[in-house]
């Protein structure tokens, strides 16, 4: 399957052994003790059986002369029986609690680490909520498999056999009038499973739709204030919410409808138990003991049966969980590094795009784009929203591959790049600012965490940062709220740049980096850019004509081609794009080319500035 076919298509594809081998990787080291704990579970049931048969032979021995000592020996027996199967419930509940607790940790970290090899192609076809209701709700249920499931199943298994064993030493004809009702059981439990299924694999679906609605208003808390939209997200929550409980609801009533008739038959069972036993008692064809330990074992069958149409419930439950994380525990990045990956300790930073075309879902997001850029040189990418300035970053990163020509990073194709080395020789300040919820010191040597004070302060000083950090409550200690909460637009736009600074890697990209800043400040960044990182190849992409006009080779790209290339004056002595945004921010007035970048009324406003 690839990443962008419905990942609701994946499991029916995959074949039973990836599901048996997802277990079976997924309890180790655990794998011998948590099999031989299992084949220990079949020891309780027959136990049982064999208490039964002590309670059979009390009953039986009451009326002996020397009941009393007959009677003793058992009772002690049976205390000493009772006292064993505590110790080794104890041990094995122990057992596989600890084993489905290794699983789940090994598996939320396992699922984790794959979450982070993924493609973009990835996080663009599953939506962050998905994926949080993925490696949280759905995980626990396979641990529930694990540590519960397998034991209450076979437990139960084992009892129904060991059961009708018994009977049918004391009567074959009781036996008979017991089991005679399992097949009707049987097929109460198919038809339950077959009508719940459907509403399990929706509620799963549908808590992932939920858990979406949360993680999306949560990171755009911001927005929905600004526009007073609360009241509109609380009523979608509520409908997201309404429809959960509506499924919910409607697969319990489903499951009361079939359990209510498997319970009738249960007490049943029991009272033909009590009738035919009576009868057989009184013809002499067994004691009253067997027909006492019958009642009891009349539920000894009812109660697996019942026990598995809860389980069979469970299961719906556990092979929806189960066929949505196996997507993502076997899905394959495709941007990997390659077996004898180039893998430099050093770059120059000479980057060439050799007819460069990039096509994502069909659509051509780049067409053959050539440019060079040498070691130390400063290049600036212009361009409309949406003419692809970005993916141009995203390729030298990696971040997708192209889909012809060649990206080259030192003379060598970067498909040929160990990715991780890769990386770590480009800088990256990017257009969407994300600082994590930690120190400002941790967000800015988040790329380079091993490099002393000193340097993090030199990059907070070459970002304009350092004044309004050591005015923040702790300095550089100062834990920040999630996403940057409670720091200006362009605060955050300094951390991210100070950020990208600490790295001091070969290659520099500023993608629309300064564009919450002022124009006295953006200038102070750009005498920095040019004296203090002049050793960089820097790639800088941005709207503002004061951020581009002292790069070494302007590009100008609409609709995925260059349109126009050279310096701030060879350009401005073209009648395209760059001339016109550079008279739009001057002040001077074309309507032709308004649309360009803003609306007719925003240019004629700026043209009354």
């Amino acid at each position: 399957m690839t990443q962008n076919e419905g990942s609701h298509n994946y499991v029916e594809k995959m074949p039973f052994s990836k599901a048996f081998h997802f277990f079976w990787d997924n309890i180790r080291p655990n794998q011998v003790i948590y099999i031989i704990s299992l084949f220990s579970v079949v020891v309780m049931p027959i136990l049982n059986v064999y208490q039964t048969d002590l309670t059979r032979s009390v009953i039986d021995s009451i009326e002996l002369p020397d009941a009393l000592d007959v009677i003793l020996p058992i009772l002690s027996l049976m205390l000493g029986l009772q006292i064993f199967k505590s110790i080794f419930n104890y041990i094995i509940r122990n057992i596989h609690h600890e084993t489905s607790q290794s699983m789940l940790l090994k598996q939320r970290t396992k699922l984790y680490a794959i979450l982070q090899t993924q493609d973009m192609q990835f996080y663009k076809n599953n939506q962050t909520g998905e994926l949080m209701s993925r490696i949280s709700g759905d995980i626990d249920m396979v641990r529930y498999f694990i540590s519960f499931y397998m034991v209450r199943l076979i437990d139960s298994v084992v009892a129904f056999i060991s059961a009708v064993t018994y009977l049918c030493f004391i009567n074959i004809w009781l036996t008979l009038s017991l089991i005679i009702w399992i097949p009707v059981i049987f097929a109460l439990n198919r038809f339950m499973a077959k009508t719940v299924r459907p509403f399990y694999k929706r509620m799963r679906e549908k808590t992932a739709d939920l858990n979406k609605v949360v993680q999306e208003n949560i990171a755009g808390n911001r927005v929905v204030k600004a526009y007073a939209k609360e009241n509109y997200e609380i009523e979608k929550f509520d409908a997201e919410n309404n429809e959960l409980t509506a499924l919910q609801i409607k697969a319990n009533r489903k499951y009361v409808f079939f359990s209510t008739p498997i319970d009738f038959i249960a007490s049943f069972m029991a009272a033909c138990a009590l009738i035919i036993g009576g009868l057989l008692v009184i013809n002499g064809d067994i004691t009253i003991g067997q027909m006492s330990v019958s009642i009891g074992l009349s539920w000894a069958l009812t109660t697996p049966l019942k026990t598995w149409g809860i389980l069979i419930n469970d299961w719906q439950r556990i092979t929806t969980s189960v066929e949505r994380i196996l997507p993502i525990y076997y899905s394959e990045p495709k941007i990997i590094s390659k077996e004898n990956a180039y893998n430099p300790d050093k770059i120059e930073g000479n980057i060439i795009f050799d007819h460069v075309t990039l096509t994502l879902d069909d659509t051509k997001i780049l067409d053959d784009v050539s440019f060079e850029i040498k070691h130390g040189q400063t290049v600036a990418i212009m361009g409309p929203t949406g003419s692809g300035k970005t993916f141009i970053t995203n390729l030298i990163l990696r971040l997708y591959d192209v889909t012809d020509g060649r990206v080259l990073l030192d003379g060598v194709d970067v498909r040929d790049y160990n990715l991780h080395k890769l990386r770590k020789f480009i800088s990256v300040s990017t257009q969407d600012v994300f600082l994590f919820s930690e120190t400002i010191e941790s967000n800015i040597c988040y790329g380079s965490p091993e490099i002393p004070m000193e340097k993090v302060e030199i990059a907070a000083k070459n970002a304009q940062a350092f004044s309004f950090i050591l005015n923040t409550p702790d300095g550089f200690d100062t834990i920040i709220g999630e996403r940057g909460v409670g720091l200006s637009g362009g605060q955050k736009q300094r951390l991210a740049l100070a950020r990208a600074f600490a790295v001091e890697a070969p290659v520099l990209i500023l993608d629309d980096t300064t564009s919450a800043l002022d124009m006295e400040t953006e200038s102070e960044i750009q005498h920095t850019l040019k004296t203090n990182y002049a050793n960089m190849s820097q790639i800088i992409i941005a709207q503002r004509i004061s951020s581009v006009n002292y790069a070494d080779n302007i590009i100008i790209l609409e609709n995925g081609h260059i349109t126009e290339q050279g310096k701030h004056a060879d350009l401005l002595e073209n009648n395209g794009y760059y001339k016109n945004i550079y008279d739009l921010q001057s002040g001077v007035i074309n309507l032709e080319y308004a649309d360009i970048t803003d609306s007719e009324e925003e240019v004629q406003a700026n043209g009354k500035k």
